[in-house]
């Protein structure tokens, strides 16, 4: 999973940045900022990315262009607002607007909740809304002839695709399954 966070240019908002980045990476997620960005990455384009994670302030100004943009592409967009800050005007009409409301979450925190909010929005990225779970990696498998001849007689039975049956099967059978990949997921 990859998610881009943006973040207030203030020493305290990059130590904020700093460490929802760690907190994301420990849940095994690629983090890029404004910040990382090299001559390697300076080619990721946000349609590639799951989602977007931005630190709410009024010092933030490229939060409105990357949540408009994540917004337009249906990007899920996590908007993290420290426990007493009120809630910006524009996104208190967002948050009411239909379409909007299904691509923006809200959450507040404090130190002791920051990573459990964090990791609700990731189990919610994985997990929750079906509308957010588009594949989006491209992964070649090669697979042999009794193997295909059984997807082929999956995909004719269950009236999916192939690949469909196959990402199903792989979220119910063995992902949920498996039972210390979910000890890891709990415990973060």
């Amino acid at each position: 999973m990859k998610l881009f966070l943006s973040g207030q240019p203030s020493e305290e908002g990059r130590l904020l940045v700093k460490q929802i980045d760690q907190a994301l990476s420990d849940l095994g997620v690629i983090v890029f900022t404004n910040e990382n960005q090299s001559a390697q990455n300076n080619n990721l384009s946000f349609d590639r990315l799951n989602g977007l994670v931005v630190t709410g302030s009024e010092t933030n100004q490229d939060a409105g262009y990357l949540m408009a943009l994540a917004i337009s592409q249906k990007k899920p967009t996590l908007y993290l607002l420290r426990k007493g800050t009120l809630l910006p005007g524009e996104l208190s009409y967002l948050q009411n607007n239909k379409e909007v409301s299904k691509y923006l979450v809200i959450k507040y925190f404090d130190s002791l909740s920051l990573v459990k909010r964090l990791a609700e929005f990731v189990d919610l990225l994985e997990n929750g809304d079906k509308q957010w779970d588009v594949p989006s990696v491209k992964f070649t498998l090669r697979v042999t002839p009794r193997i295909e001849r059984y997807l082929r007689w999956q995909s004719a039975h269950t009236g999916k695709t192939k690949a469909d049956w196959l990402r199903g099967h792989i979220v119910q059978e063995i992902i949920t399954q498996d039972k210390e990949y979910q000890k890891f997921l709990q415990a973060e």
